[in-house]
């Protein structure tokens, strides 16, 4: 287990919904609304939750320079999954390259979701 949850914030949680959806099904989420309105998404080990991203609305959120990077294990995952984002709404998408100058191998894909909040797809 990487992280046990993240606690993501956006102005509208139905707005975001649909991207999230679709972004985060290949890394094994499946998301669930809660009755106070929020999105959360679990990925499940031996029916077991192993991590979380809960979408939280916030009227006054703005989105800042913070930025989540999502794992991908190939390059071809790195490039379905960022075709799967721009499908979906990203923002400021920038297609799959090689980033040698962050490091090494560094293979990545750079957008936001539709509120705006930074986002990456990458394998080393």
């Amino acid at each position: 287990m990487i992280f046990d949850h993240v606690d993501l914030r956006v102005t509208d949680v139905d707005r975001v919904r649909t991207f999230y959806d679709a972004f985060l099904r290949p890394f094994g989420f499946r998301g669930r609304p809660q009755e106070d309105g929020t999105l959360v998404y679990f990925r499940l080990e031996n029916r077991r939750v192993r991590e979380a991203i809960a979408i939280i609305g916030d009227e006054l959120h703005r989105p800042n320079a913070t930025r989540l990077a999502f794992s991908a294990a190939s390059r071809d995952d790195v490039d379905r999954i960022a075709a799967i984002a721009a499908g979906a709404g990203a923002r400021s998408y920038e297609a799959p390259a090689l980033c040698d100058e962050i490091a090494e191998n560094y293979y990545a894909s750079f957008f936001e979701d539709p509120d705006g909040n930074r986002l990456e797809v990458v394998c080393r």
